[in-house]
């Protein structure tokens, strides 16, 4: 993590310097004199803003909230990219957490920074001062990302309110939640949205569902799939073939983070189109990489007649996934070969 502290006056250049304490790693900027662990910067301070705001992760700045509110302000985008903003006062007794409280780390920043300088935090942000979890803090704790934004606003409101918000899940949750977020089974939604009285639904890694209350989709965006198919085979042809193959494991297209492969397939535009339509970017295996595993695989003599190698799917999602899980093995229809396979993260 990126942190920069920015100071304008001497008082604050000397609780930047305590700082250093905190984080030795921070970088400091001054407009008022070089030292060894500064960073100069011309005034006016806001043309540098920009560049701050898009080179750190956390900025805190030392100085009076109400400048900082419009120095930043024609630079915010959106919560899930704008860094942490963070205000302190000269003399460090408040650290107030200003913008992009979850998902940017001003929050959680913002408690560690207090507790060092026995200063007061202040974080306003709803769900914080409700000791409970919001829709953004869930997914990244989980590490997934959301789909819609403001139907994560929507459930955070319900949440807010101590409504009841029921979880679908494919996936393990190793966090405590709080009493009000209910596991439920997606076979008995609509019984179990009436018993609980749920308000909003969160749903993990798993495919669309319908119902009638405030819904979010949280999706891991970890699944690779492993394609072969012959000349001329069309995005439609392909999808045929990999939608019931996602909806069967209850997943839903958008956790899929790539398509894999093999370089003499590489211009063939059904795949090219599926990448597009998908937002999804296409990992082009060599067939050298291909031979080094595909002993590992079923194979083919004629599949090796044509490009070289056994196998494609499968050793290609399996490379792309960094030697991930397999999930769905290899899937022949059309003239198609598909695998999906959970890429390792780490």
């Amino acid at each position: 993590m990126k942190v920069a502290v920015i100071t304008l006056t001497k008082g604050s250049l000397h609780l930047a310097e305590k700082l250093i304490r905190f984080n030795e790693n921070i970088d400091i900027y001054t407009h008022k004199e070089k030292r060894e662990y500064t960073k100069l910067i011309k005034l006016p301070l806001h043309d540098n803003i920009k560049q701050l705001m898009n080179d750190y992760d956390i900025l805190i700045f030392i100085m009076a909230t109400g400048i900082v509110v419009r120095l930043i302000a024609p630079f915010i985008k959106h919560k899930s990219i704008d860094p942490g903003i963070i205000v302190m006062d000269e003399e460090g007794k408040y650290v107030i957490s200003l913008l992009s409280g979850h998902l940017g780390g001003a929050n959680e920043y913002t408690n560690k920074l207090a507790d060092f300088l026995n200063a007061s935090p202040v974080i306003t942000t709803a769900s914080d001062v409700k000791n409970t979890i919001a829709v953004d803090v869930l997914a990244m704790k989980l590490g997934c990302y959301i789909d819609n934004f403001d139907n994560a606003k929507a459930v955070t409101s319900n949440i807010v309110d101590g409504e009841n918000i029921g979880i679908i899940t494919n996936i393990d949750i190793d966090i405590q939640l709080p009493s009000q977020f209910i596991i439920i089974n997606d076979n008995n939604i609509k019984q179990s949205i009436k018993e609980y009285n749920l308000k909003g639904i969160i749903v993990i890694e798993h495919k669309d569902i319908k119902v009638d209350c405030e819904v979010v989709y949280l999706y891991k965006k970890d699944i690779v799939v492993g394609i072969g198919c012959r000349r001329g085979k069309t995005k439609e042809e392909i999808l045929n073939v990999l939608v019931p193959l996602i909806q069967n494991i209850n997943l839903s297209m958008k956790s899929i983070l790539k398509l894999s492969t093999v370089e003499v397939k590489k211009d063939e535009i059904g795949i090219l189109e599926l990448t597009k339509s998908l937002n999804v970017p296409l990992d082009i295996i060599s067939t050298h990489e291909i031979k080094k595993v595909q002993h590992l695989f079923e194979g083919s003599d004629f599949v090796e007649k044509t490009i070289g190698v056994t196998c494609v799917s499968e050793p290609c999602g399996y490379i792309s996934s960094n030697k991930g899980k397999c999930i769905v093995k290899k899937v022949k229809d059309n003239g198609i070969t598909i695998s999906l396979w959970k890429a390792n993260m780490v």
